[in-house]
């Protein structure tokens, strides 16, 4: 029987609930928006199948590269790239998938609250789990479903989080040869519960109901990013991460779960047969044609990952570059978000304050420094290129 003694030792990737053969696990948001494994011990037989699982408890066995490849690249298609977060990787990738009669698991946001993983068999279902969703993904029965998809003969690719890839690797303990999998360089993910509390901070001022939220609309182009929230009411509300409230919150890690902090696979090599992340930073022979579109960090880690990349070169602008660039540029790449030293006050005060004086008092202060000099940097980036 797996007991959750301290809460940094569960990522929330839901495969013991996935393997219990009694369905006597189920996931319970906690009180400060996360959620953990509940047992009823009156089914539980002890078999000890949940421990096994348990991607915190045990990593997984992958075979990597020697050495991984790392790239610049984005999509050729315009109107794939307009829809994407970075560089239209993702897209690409599912297509070759799709196109050997395969499947394909993502993770879609369907309202402004739920967000879940999806099971697709069309490029146009495939549309759907384009773009960031800054929240933690309901994984429901998707193991068991990819499980069975693979012992059907189908190609699968399955793209997630770097602890909800290794639980799938736990959770089939065999490797597939016709299984992909996609790691998202991932920045940690948020509180439930804080994310309810903004949307409602916003919906309260706006007077409007808030129906859809696209977190990174690339109305103005990929960077800076910006956010939408979309209303009721026919409103639009845009502003940039730094401005945005909540996002601000996220970013400077102050209601990340507790494992985040800790991520053991938040490291090279990735747990993934490739990585994807935004590539913000790049200086190099895409620069000039990619006109603040989209660039994504791309990281291939295994034979299959090589194999699936070499099938998309064709439909993709890249630019082959060494680890150090990469890193450089993309700190999750190879460690964990460091725990902000207010996270535990900032809950203290989460039920007695509202949301606009909890972030005036933990980080809104701080932003407009930021928000200060970003400005002012790329201006003299400019300058300085001119020169």
């Amino acid at each position: 029987m797996i007991e959750i003694k301290e809460k940094e030792n569960c990522c929330g990737c839901e495969a013991c609930v996935n393997i219990c053969p009694q369905n006597c696990i189920k996931m319970v948001e906690d009180e400060e928006g996360f959620r953990y494994p509940v047992i009823d011990k009156e089914k539980c037989i002890n078999c000890g199948a949940c421990n096994k699982v348990c991607p915190m408890i045990e990593e997984p066995d992958k075979k990597s590269l020697k050495d991984s490849l790392f790239y610049a690249a984005y999509n050729r298609n315009d109107e794939d790239l307009k829809n994407s977060s970075s560089g239209g990787i993702f897209f690409l990738l599912a297509r070759e998938i799709l196109n050997d009669n395969g499947t394909v698991y993502g993770v879609i946001q369907d309202s402004t609250y739920d967000v879940h993983f999806e099971r697709a068999t069309t490029l146009e279902e495939c549309k759907k789990m384009r773009g960031s969703k800054y929240l933690q993904a309901n994984v429901n029965e998707t193991y068991k479903n990819v499980k069975k998809d693979l012992l059907s003969g189908k190609s699968v690719l399955f793209s997630g989080t770097p602890c909800q890839v290794a639980a799938l690797y736990k959770f089939l303990n065999k490797n597939y040869e016709k299984l992909f999998t996609v790691d998202v360089v991932c920045h940690g993910v948020p509180s439930n519960r804080v994310y309810r509390k903004f949307i409602k901070y916003k919906e309260e001022k706006n007077n409007s109901k808030v129906v859809n939220i696209k977190w990174r609309d690339k109305v103005h182009g990929w960077g800076p990013n910006r956010i939408t929230l979309f209303f009721d009411n026919g409103k639009k509300l845009t502003t940039m991460s730094r401005q945005n409230e909540f996002q601000l919150g996220f970013l400077n890690n102050l209601y990340l779960r507790n494992s985040c902090y800790v991520c053991k696979y938040a490291k090279l090599p990735r747990i993934g047969d490739i990585s994807l992340a935004d590539f913000w930073g790049y200086t190099g022979k895409l620069e000039t044609t990619n006109e603040n579109k989209g660039l994504s960090a791309v990281i291939v880690s295994s034979n299959k990952g090589e194999q699936l990349f070499e099938k998309i070169k064709g439909y993709i602008y890249y630019h082959s570059v060494d680890k150090e660039f990469i890193t450089s540029r993309s700190r999750h790449v190879y460690t964990h978000p460091l725990e902000n030293k207010k996270r535990n006050d900032f809950f203290k005060d989460l039920d007695d304050m509202n949301f606009n004086s909890l972030c005036r008092k933990y980080h809104m202060k701080d932003s407009k420094i930021k928000n200060f000099m970003l400005p002012l940097k790329k201006k003299i980036k400019i300058i300085l290129k001119r020169k």
